[in-house]
């Protein structure tokens, strides 16, 4: 038994305590060792460590499926703590493993079944959907077609536009380096792509995936419905140096005009393609003046110092200011928030020219918490401050 001062402790304490050791990188053992050390963490532990049905590339995974089934028999109960299945590539045989479909009917029957669905790279290279005709039909006729509210994909090639038709609860998507390479899809049957309600997104994040977003925003003509509603998204996050992604941000900004609350552009990875690529003007891609109840705008750029003391300043805060600019004197922005990678060497120069002082000398329209900037110069140091 707990001896104090953790046996006065409330049970919400101790579960926040659970909750913490949970967010730990690769907490499994971590959690287990503590579901032991006393009773009174047990079923609070037990509900993170099968929160999580893993089923990664590996060549364990049919012994990891069996051993599951083992457990779940023993104790049916636990099979309700799952909420998240996540499949890898080389893992796409489990959707015809009778143990995983038996797992499975014991999701379907459980009071809060599963209702998040991860497909791609978990570890090692891309997965490739050999039939995804065959995923679209199987997963239509599972429980995930009436519970699941977050679907994400990583690294997934060949991903079927009518898979967002299966889900009409759908309301987060994260979307990352997939791709789509149907075009027309007239080998798929009538009922996969229309006929459906179309999932009312209301998060989506999204990287490197701009054919499979091109369809999302503008089906083939295949599809009789939009694929997914636009109308009542809050948050979107995307990548600024996603030049291809970028060219699909107005039409989703101008169809979410008035849900949108949060507009992430961040992407904070610099590698030497970033370093040598083209800078790309946000404000010829981006308009915020018609998103009526927009409240946070984050940014991750670049600005690029010349080598040379007299060569003109580099665009950077100018074409920043012309997207704050568009937004309306009316609005409901409360936070700004800004990372600027520095790239040069010293002395850096038009990096401390910039307008860095008159940045929100104008901004007295919005919200007292809207000034945040951070700093980062990637060969030397980093700083933020407001």
């Amino acid at each position: 038994m707990l001896n104090p001062p953790l046996s006065i402790l409330s049970d919400d304490l101790l579960r926040y305590i659970i909750g913490e050791v949970a967010n730990i990188p690769f907490s499994n053992e971590d959690l287990c060792n503590l579901s032991l050390a006393d009773r009174a963490f047990t079923q609070t532990c037990q509900k993170y460590i099968f929160r999580v049905l893993e089923l990664s590339n590996s060549v364990d995974a049919s012994e990891k499926l069996s051993k599951l089934k083992r457990i779940f028999d023993d104790k049916p109960s636990f099979a309700n703590y799952v909420r998240v299945l996540e499949v890898a590539h080389d893992s796409a045989w489990v959707f015809k493993d009778r143990t995983f479909i038996s797992i499975l009917r014991l999701f379907a029957s459980s009071p809060v079944p599963p209702h998040t669905l991860g497909l791609g790279k978990i570890m090692g290279r891309s997965w490739i959907i050999e039939d995804p005709i065959f995923l679209v039909q199987w997963l239509t006729q599972s429980f995930f077609s009436q519970t699941l509210t977050t679907l994400r994909l990583q690294e997934c090639k060949n991903v079927p536009l009518p898979l967002f038709l299966v889900f009409p609860r759908l309301r987060e998507v994260s979307l990352e380096d997939v791709g789509a390479t149907e075009t027309s899809y007239h080998r798929y049957p009538d009922d996969l792509c229309s006929g459906r309600a179309s999932p009312a997104l209301e998060v989506l994040t999204y990287l490197n995936s701009h054919s499979l977003v091109k369809q999302m925003i503008a089906p083939p003509p295949r599809f009789t419905t939009p694929v997914v509603l636009w109308s009542n998204l809050r948050v979107l996050t995307l990548a600024p140096r996603d030049k291809e992604a970028m060219a699909y941000l107005q039409p989703i900004l101008d169809a979410a005009c008035d849900t949108l609350e949060e507009l992430y552009l961040t992407d904070i990875d610099i590698d030497e393609s970033t370093k040598s690529s083209q800078k790309i003007l946000l404000s010829e891609l981006v308009n915020l003046g018609n998103l009526s109840n927009l409240r946070v705008f984050a940014l991750c750029t670049i600005i690029k110092c010349n080598k040379q003391r007299n060569a003109p300043l580099p665009v950077g805060l100018r074409d920043i200011n012309i997207v704050l600019n568009a937004i309306p004197k009316s609005n409901k922005i409360m936070n700004l928030w800004f990372d600027f990678a520095i790239l040069g060497r010293r002395p850096f120069h038009g990096y401390k020219e910039q307008d860095w002082a008159g940045m929100f000398n104008d901004r007295s329209h919005f919200g007292r918490e809207a000034s945040r900037i951070g700093t980062t110069d990637d060969n030397i140091y980093r700083t933020t401050g407001h």
